[in-house]
C-alpha cells in the first residue's frame, strides 16, 4: 500500500493526522476519486462524526444519491442534467466518507461491504438510464415527469431484486478484494487511468455537466451526441472486458 495523501494546502496537523488513519491510498482508487473527492471527503468525514452519523446510515445515503442521479438523467432536461451531475458526486462523495467513518471509530464490518456492493449496484440503472434519456430528447418516449419516475423506480427494483442476492454472496465469498484484470491494467498508466475516469461515470457526469453549461453560453445542446458516443464506447468497453477476463482464467 503506498504512502500517499490526498492532502490540500489548507490541511492542519490534525487533518494530516485523521487522513493518515483513513485515507491509505488504494490502487483501486481513480483519478477522480484520489484527486477531487478524497481532497474534500476528510471535513464531511468529521462533520458526520460529529453528528454521530454511522458508516452504513451513511453508505445507504450514498447508495440514494447515486440512484437519484440516474432520475434526474432520465427528465433529460439542462437543469436535470446539472441535478444528476451534483446527486452523483455527492453519493460518490459519500462513498469516501463512508469507510473514514469506519476506519476512524473502529466500525468495519461485512454488513457495510455489502452496502458498498450494493452502491455499486446502484450504477447499473444509472446507465440504463442513458439509452432512455435519449429516447426522451428524440420524443421517442412521450412520458411525464412523474412517469418517468415511476419507470425508473421499476428499473431500479428489477435490477436490485437481482443484485442483492449477488451482493450477498460475494460479501461472504473468498478473496472479495481481488482485483479484476482490467482493474489491474487501468493502475498502469497515467493515461489508462484518465481513460478509466473519462469512459465511467466520474468522467460521463462531468463532460454531460460542462456540455450543460455550455448550453446556457452558447445555445448549442449536442448531449443527446455525448450521450450516443458514449454509449458506443461503452459497448465496446464492455466487450473488451469479457474478452481479458476470460482470457484470466
Amino acid at each position: 500500500m503506498e504512502k500517499r495523501l490526498a492532502a490540500t494546502w489548507f490541511d492542519t496537523k490534525e487533518i494530516t493526522r485523521l487522513r493518515e488513519k483513513s485515507q491509505a491510498y488504494s490502487s483501486k482508487e481513480d483519478l477522480w476519486s484520489w484527486y477531487v473527492l478524497r481532497r474534500l471527503s476528510i471535513f464531511v468525514t468529521i462533520l458526520f462524526m460529529k453528528l454521530r452519523l454511522s458508516p452504513n446510515s451513511i453508505s445507504w445515503m450514498s447508495a440514494l444519491f447515486v440512484v437519484f442521479s440516474g432520475f434526474w438523467l432520465l427528465q433529460a432536461t439542462p437543469i436535470s442534467f446539472i441535478l444528476a451531475f451534483f446527486c452523483y458526486n455527492i453519493g460518490y462523495l459519500l462513498d469516501c466518507v463512508d469507510g473514514e467513518v469506519a476506519r476512524l471509530t473502529g466500525k468495519t464490518s461485512k454488513k457495510g461491504y455489502f452496502i458498498d456492493l450494493l452502491i455499486q449496484g446502484a450504477t447499473l440503472p444509472v446507465f440504463l438510464a442513458m439509452p432512455f434519456a435519449l429516447l426522451v430528447l428524440w420524443d421517442r418516449l412521450l412520458l411525464s415527469p412523474l412517469e418517468l419516475g415511476v419507470l425508473y423506480l421499476v428499473i431500479t427494483l428489477v435490477i436490485m431484486a437481482l443484485f442483492v442476492p449477488i451482493a450477498y454472496q460475494l460479501t461472504n465469498a473468498n478473496q472479495v478484494n481481488e482485483r479484476d484484470p482490467v482493474n489491474k491494467i487501468r493502475t498502469k498508466s497515467f493515461v489508462f487511468e484518465l481513460a478509466g475516469v473519462l469512459l465511467g461515470l466520474p468522467g460521463f457526469f462531468l463532460v454531460l455537466f460542462l456540455l450543460t453549461l455550455g448550453t446556457f453560453i452558447t445555445g448549442f445542446f449536442i448531449q443527446p451526441l455525448y450521450i450516443v458516443i458514449f454509449l458506443l464506447i461503452m459497448v465496446l468497453k464492455v466487450a473488451l472486458r469479457l474478452v481479458i477476463t476470460v482470457r484470466s482464467f
